[in-house]
């Protein structure tokens, strides 16, 4: 007999059913107007076979071959020239007590940190044999705990990069700058030449934001030798000077501030506000204005699309309805009276209690400076300044500091510019006039570790250590003074940022005394630690017991009182200049891309976006009605004019867009990034125009939008799938939490023959809270770098061949106009009466004493029996060898406790068993038992809101045992299949004051 896993194909049409499936939740519109295309879509089990007629020639084309070697060569495959065991040249401590020497076979953690230009972390970072494999949060950090980012996650692929230079180069021009070559050259070489070049004065330094209190320090030093001038600079830095506490307002208004996505210090504040919500009884309430469709607009409890041009006139009509007056600016943005009414009515009554923001890319319009002025005024006559929301001091970047450098450039009193891990020449439109002003600085030194767009225009590149090679220390909330430790010796003939600086001082023998008597940057920092950081917070130890417990715990100090933030102007002043145009352009940044300096790791291109689930691209998207007007469908190429720059993108129809918006992400089109990155999606920084005051405007353009004939494929993780009307989400309003805690959930009548399973020792469960999952996806970079989980790009993503143990499905709820979304991480659910078990021929799945689904790898011959019985999909089909195609000789990226799946296997989330065995051998060790948060999965380890809770079922006091036994809002999935899954789910509760209207009959 033949094996087909898509027997469904052949199935007779007189046996199909007819099902009725729930449109209040819906993934695509597709699914939401039944479309032929989705129906056909829905009837294979599978997304890809290799027995259907459009697959069969798979394997004999060279490009897919070609991408996907591509692929895994900067994703996992490492260089030749490292070795395995690099440990730092100077001491490291762990972040625990442990011996001197390293156990190999082992783990080590090490406390270090981690900034990005906008947002820090305290790390704890996993070292197995000198090398770091995997990156977490500090938990003790006051502002992060375990948490990070998908981008901090995603760095450690950054350290095994083959695009990362190896050594300094200079680049050979001809006169007019045009042709180029690039040649290696020696640290002596490349001294030389710089420090006879720097003695000519007239020196610039180009960084971004800073937080290292001794790098400051040494640039200090520099300057001050040099007479230099220091300019900072963040592409994405607008409104990034707030600091607010999300967990102490009752009342949140964002105007298009992305504060749980990409603006800010998203990580901690999707912490504090979960702490806000985490008790649907008393929490905050969140209202979004916004003109994309943002991760914080997807979590709101009240939601109102809004043009860009529109954002200032949000702010003044709740000044004036606030202070007392009136407004008509309801009729403007087009929502009724009552329901602007409610939102300055929750700021009135939570005075002091209450936070307005307003930042990020999709904010600067021609009144960016007007909204802050006004928003600030806002927070003001609320009394929230110093209570929930205060100045952020550190960041000093700006782009008022660039246009000094590019005026200084243009007028000849810049001789020698030095860049600092910035890229101006990508993330700059050409109407700033940087390249033109570059042209005319006698030598450009950039300071990086990768060639990028500004490196390769550049005179010398004095090839800069990775973060993960080097010393620091960071000062990310005033009062929190933290370390950075390096977790490997440099890899390569690379020289830190600081040392350079501090080389080239000591070569021209300038500065203070301090950037000339050290000779490495480890000496200047324990120095400076010394002098500037101990009498702050030694308390009276000696330096050296200070210096040991800084280095084990990560931190000294706690986070500061708020400082209240001064208005920046008079709200009097204030006069609008934006003009309403049909459509306009609004620029945003993506929470895993953000400004594109990590575009070459192929983890975060093949993450999916929390919104739109699209993979491997940026486009154009469009609401419904913009699209029925133009007469444009998904995946239609079209031009997009702004000004005299024309681009050409994809269109994607996003619902709850508002219905004269074209946005667009930047952060794509790299050309200098590396094999993965380059050639990616479409550069859309230069859509970006300079206003009258040299701020750059990225939002309310006129855009003009023409229909070019061609077709350019999208690819999405979602959209193939349907809940066939069962209940997968569940979503209630607090109105409906009060009446009853169990709000929307249907109890099932089940039983059933199966006899059940005795757990004599541990059972291990899950439960995942999506009232405060916010849809970040934190969870699943973490589960790839613990599991060594690969991607596999665009094409067989489009062939739902993605790998990922665990997946974010997003739901969304209502109509097209005013869509809600819902999220839900969907992992394998670990089943007590697992439907996977029972048909598999070859007992490859098979279930643990301890309530795991096991897969056993060296068995499974791929018959995927087990995948077309899993109701929740969770398991995925190991299409290729990846093991064999690995370059050798080592992996350094990748987790030795982990088996890399061999192809034609299927493998699915694990729990994280191997963390499981290592938290009983530790306990075994100290002779006691395993108590309750001893083992911590990669997902839950990484999620800001703690909204994934892990434990022993066993164990009724431990966290997990009590949700199971004590939470109404608990369900499980699909509970009428009585797979008896051990994970429950949270029911989501949004804080609206409206009421669920009843589901039709028929429906679960």
């Amino acid at each position: 007999m033949s094996i087909n896993n898509d027997a469904n194909e052949q199935r007779p049409k007189s046996t199909e059913v007819k099902i009725e499936r729930d449109r209040n939740f819906w993934k695509s519109f597709d699914e939401l107007y039944d479309t032929p295309e989705y129906k056909k879509a829905v009837e294979t089990e599978f997304m890809s076979s290799p027995l259907r007629d459009e697959f069969k020639d798979e394997g004999t084309s060279g490009f897919a071959r070609r991408e996907f070697l591509k692929l895994m060569g900067a994703s996992v495959a490492l260089t030749t020239a490292a070795g395995c065991i690099r440990r730092p040249v100077q001491k490291i401590v762990p972040y625990v007590k442990q011996p001197e020497e390293v156990t190999v076979g082992v783990a080590n953690y090490y406390t270090s940190s981690y900034f990005d230009g906008q947002e820090g972390f305290g790390l704890l970072v996993k070292s197995r044999e000198g090398r770091p494999i995997h990156i977490e949060g500090n938990p003790s950090y006051p502002l992060n705990g375990s948490a990070v980012s998908v981008r901090a996650q995603a760095s450690l692929l950054s350290l095994y990069d083959p695009a990362r230079l190896q050594k300094p180069f200079r680049n050979l021009f001809n006169e007019k700058r045009t042709n180029k070559e690039t040649v290696g050259v020696t640290w002596e070489d490349l001294d030389t030449k710089v420090v006879a070049q720097l003695q000519k004065g007239s020196v610039a330094v180009l960084t971004g934001n800073i937080v290292s209190p001794a790098t400051n320090a040494v640039i200090g030093d520099f300057c001050s030798g040099f007479k230099a001038e220091q300019y900072s600079w963040e592409p994405l830095a607008y409104g990034d000077t707030v600091e607010a506490r999300y967990d102490k307002a009752k009342v949140i208004v964002s105007i298009d501030a992305d504060f749980l996505g990409s603006w800010g210090s998203a990580i901690t504040s999707n912490r504090q506000f979960a702490n806000g919500r985490r008790d649907p009884s008393q929490m905050s309430r969140l209202i979004s204005f916004e003109s994309t469709y943002s991760l914080t607009g997807a979590n709101a409890d009240i939601r109102h699309r809004i043009k860009p041009s529109q954002q200032l006139d949000v702010v003044l009509g709740l000044i004036s309805l606030v202070s007392g007056g009136s407004t008509q600016v309801h009729e403007t943005l087009g929502i009724s009276a009552e329901a602007f009414q409610k939102v300055a009515e929750d700021l009135k009554n939570n005075r002091s209690k209450s936070i307005v923001v307003a930042g990020g890319v999709q904010t600067q319009t021609v009144d960016a400076e007007n909204l802050q002025i006004a928003v600030d005024h806002l927070n003001s006559i609320l009394g929230n300044h110093g209570n929930t929301i205060g100045a952020r001091s550190n960041m000093k970047a700006s782009y008022q500091s660039l246009n000094s450098l590019i005026k200084a450039m243009n007028q000849g009193s810049v001789k020698t510019l030095i860049i600092y891990r910035q890229n101006p020449l990508y993330t700059l439109s050409k109407s700033f006039g940087f390249h033109e002003a570059l042209n005319k600085v006698e030598m450009v030194v950039y300071v990086g570790d990768v060639m990028d767009e500004t490196a390769s225009f550049s005179h010398y590149v004095a090839t800069d250590n990775h973060s993960l090679e080097t010393w620091s220390d960071s000062e990310f909330s005033r009062g929190l003074y933290g370390i950075h430790q390096p977790l490997i010796r440099t890899m390569y003939d690379t020289r830190s940022f600081q040392l350079s600086l501090m080389t080239w001082a000591y070569m021209a023998k300038v500065g203070p005394a301090r950037i000339q008597n050290y000779e490495t940057f480890y000496d200047y920092l324990r120095a400076f630690i010394k002098s500037d950081i101990a009498p702050k917070y030694a308390k009276g130890q000696d330096f050296e017991t200070f210096w040991n417990q800084l280095l084990q715990q990560g931190f000294v100090g706690q986070v500061g009182s708020l400082v209240s933030k001064a208005t920046s102007g008079s709200i009097s002043n204030i006069k609008k200049s934006s003009k309403s145009a049909n459509m306009e352009l609004v620029m945003y940044a993506k929470s895993h891309i953000g400004d594109g300096t990590l575009a070459n790791i192929g983890w975060l291109q093949e993450l999916p976006d929390p919104v739109s689930k699209i993979v491997w691209d940026n486009y154009a998207s469009i609401s419904l009605k913009a699209a029925e007007k133009l007469k444009l469908k998904q995946n239609d190429v079209v031009e997009l004019t702004v000004g005299d720059v024309t681009l050409k993108l994809p269109i994607h129809i996003q619902p709850g867009l508002h219905d004269e918006v074209v946005a667009v992400a930047v952060g794509y089109g790299r050309t200098k990034a590396g094999e993965v990155g380059n050639g990616i999606g479409v550069n859309a920084y230069p859509l970006a125009q300079v206003g009258q005051n040299g701020q750059p405007i990225l939002a309310g353009q006129n855009v003009e939008i023409k229909k070019t004939g061609k077709k350019y494929e999208l690819v999405t993780t979602q959209g193939h799938d349907s809940m066939e009307g069962r209940q997968i989400v569940v979503q209630a309003t607090n109105k409906d939490f009060q009446k009853s805690k169990e709000a929307n959930i249907h109890r099932h009548h089940v039983w059933s023959i199966w006899s059940g399973h005795q757990y004599n020792g541990h059972k291990w469960g899950m439960s995942i809270d999506l009232n405060t999952c916010t849809g970040c996806s934190a969870c699943m970079t973490a589960c790839q770098s613990e599991n060594n989980i690969h991607v596999v790009g665009k094409k067989y993503v489009m062939q739902g061949r993605e790998m990922h143990w665990i997946r974010i499905d997003r739901y969304y709820v209502g109509s097209p106009e005013t869509a809600q979304a819902v999220f839900q991480p969907i992992t394998c659910q670990h089943c007590d009466n697992a439907p996977c078990e029972v048909v598999c021929p070859v007992a490859a799945t098979v279930h643990s004493n301890e309530g795991l689904n096991e897969m056993i790898y060296n068995r499974c011959v791929g018959t995927r029996y087990c995948s077309n019985n899993c109701p929740y999909k969770v398991r995925r089909f190991n299409w290729f060898n990846y093991a064999k195609l690995i370059q050798s000789p080592t992996h350094m990226s990748l987790n030795p406790e982990v088996t890399v799946r061999t192809r034609g296997v299927m493998e699915k989330c694990s729990f994280c068993v191997q963390r499981i065995k290592v938290a009983k051998q530790k306990a075994t060790q100290e002779n006691r038992l395993l108590k309750d948060g001893d083992v911590k999965t990669a997902c839950e380890v990484a999620c800001p809101t703690q909204a994934i809770v892990f434990g022993d079922l066993n164990d009724e006091k431990s966290r997990v045992a009590q949700i199971f036994t004590n939470e109404k809002r608990a369900y499980t999935l699909l509970e009428e299949w009585y797979a008896k899954p051990a994970v429950r789910y949270l029911s989501k509760i949004r804080n609206n004051d409206e009421v669920t209207a009843p589901k039709g009959a028929g429906h679960a």
